[in-house]
């Protein structure tokens, strides 16, 4: 054989030699692919813009970007001795797989959380892996940060899927964690804000109390309210009423100019404890719950600092034997020159007491006052209760969807009124468990759309039978914008 065959043979050998070698080797590789969202990729794992939103009006919502995705998280936590744990499920991403797979999550180091999860799976600090099957699949993160949310953070962070197959494809994603705005109270996320003048009332049994509303902040929450619970707990709370007096209540009230349009109020509530059922306490139940107050128009009292705790006013309970309603609570009416709402949740409704004509948790009572030779007169409409006649007043246990809050649960109370339908309506929501009670109610016939002008608002918990510490610990009042803003033109 010639020189230069001999060599073209040892040439080729050596070529086959070397392409089996590689081939050996190729076939124990994972590809690793830095997937673009925009690509094909997204036949394997994506996300389109999304948003949730709960009757509280609490929202996130995410959008993908060119290697992943960003989310926006409005944080509703409970302060702890360890940090800000977030408190109440919100979603940080919806995926889409369509291969089944392995999907591996973390967060880049930061100064700003301790911790993080992911559907039960720590993702921080380190990663966690989750496996998924063909479908989508909604993200929900807990986490505890080390920071107050009075104002916004960033986190960055990757996400892995490896389908069957061995082929990795690597993305990444960023979120914003920010509080919820607020315009009356806040103490979540690490506010401890008033924005507007407030004055207290309290009732006992038909009489005046300075006992609560009181307020307690981190320092002395913990033995004062969270002990129930835990004394890891030090988030700040307005306790509207103990839980160690029954037919009693608390209120706060402000002021807010009215410009004609939809208003709402909103606040989150909290109970830690709810007594123990004795002989004296006629339901295991927990009650009775919140109330808001709209449209008042005080001409003997005002929100200033000689009103506070001495607000004129006539309860409505067994003591004073003033009952509006066979399950109500201790329900303070306080004067005013207009008519105005109160409006009730209730929890007690249907568990302790149901009754025909009775279908939900709400109580709503038209409420006039006036004074003859000094002494307040109160007159309720409509009477008698439409649904449940004589001796009642006004609707009582309206609505559909009853339940019965745990103690630590945050629960939403949101109430609105569109005076151009003269509709009244409300959700009362558990935020932890998202079960619900809410009503809608036309008040043709008994209420007048109010006027435009300065009116006070309120919000207050209150106990009967079926005691328990009510708190507070979020209010917020909106109004419509469009005609707020036209209103704010004209002044």
């Amino acid at each position: 054989m010639p020189r230069s065959n001999l060599y073209l043979t040892l040439a080729v050998v050596a070529m086959v030699i070397t392409l089996l070698f590689l081939i050996a080797v190729i076939a124990d590789v994972i590809y690793v692919y830095n997937a673009a969202v925009g690509s094909n990729t997204k036949t394997i794992i994506s996300t389109a813009a999304g948003s949730y939103s709960s009757p509280c009006g609490v929202v996130s919502s995410w959008q993908p970007t060119s290697t992943g995705f960003s989310s926006t998280i409005t944080a509703i936590t409970l302060s702890t001795a360890n940090g800000y744990v977030i408190h109440v499920p919100t979603p940080l991403v919806k995926l889409s797989t369509y291969y089944g797979g392995k999907l591996t999550m973390g967060i880049k180091p930061n100064n700003y959380v301790s911790s993080a999860s992911v559907n039960g799976t720590t993702i921080y600090p380190g990663t966690g892996s989750l496996s998924l099957g063909v479908g989508t699949y909604m993200l929900y993160e807990n986490a505890t940060i080390t920071t107050p949310l009075t104002s916004p953070i960033t986190l960055y962070g990757t996400y892995n899927y490896t389908p069957a197959g061995g082929v990795t494809y690597i993305y990444t994603f960023t979120e914003t964690i920010q509080a919820p705005s607020a315009d009356v109270m806040n103490l979540l996320d690490g506010y401890q804000a008033w924005y507007v003048p407030h004055v207290y009332q309290g009732d006992d049994q038909g009489s005046f109390t300075t006992s609560w509303p009181v307020y307690y902040g981190p320092s002395t929450s913990p033995s004062n309210y969270w002990y129930y619970i835990s004394t890891s707990i030090n988030q700040p709370i307005l306790k509207m009423v103990s839980s160690a007096y029954s037919w009693s209540s608390g209120a706060m009230f402000w002021q807010e100019y009215y410009s004609g349009g939809t208003i709402t109020i909103t606040m989150i509530g909290v109970y830690s404890n709810n007594g123990t059922p004795s002989s004296s306490r006629a339901y295991p139940y927990v009650g009775d719950g919140y109330i808001v107050y709209l449209f008042l128009k005080p001409t003997a009292w005002g929100i200033n600092s000689a009103s506070n705790y001495t607000i004129p006013y006539r309860a409505s309970n067994t003591y004073t034997g003033f009952i509006v309603s066979p399950v109500q609570g201790d329900v303070m009416f306080p004067q005013s020159s207009s008519t105005y709402l109160v409006i009730e949740w209730n929890p007690l409704w249907q568990y302790a007491y149901t009754t025909n004509g009775a279908t939900g948790q709400w109580n709503v009572w038209v409420v006039s006052t006036y004074y003859f030779y000094f002494f307040m007169y109160v007159v309720i409409n409509p009477y008698p209760s439409p649904n449940l006649g004589s001796p009642y007043h006004g609707w009582d246990g309206i609505g559909t969807g009853y339940f019965q809050p745990n103690p630590g649960d945050y629960i939403c109370i949101t109430v609105s009124y569109n005076p151009s339908t003269n509709t009244l309506s409300g959700i009362a929501y558990d935020m932890n468990t998202g079960q619900s009670a809410s009503f809608t109610l036309n008040l043709n016939g008994y209420f007048t759309p109010p006027a435009s002008g300065n009116y006070v608002f309120g919000v207050a918990g209150t106990n009967g039978a079926g005691q328990a510490n009510w708190g507070i610990v979020y209010v917020n009042y909106q109004a419509d914008e469009s005609v707020k803003a036209f209103a704010l033109s004209t002044m």
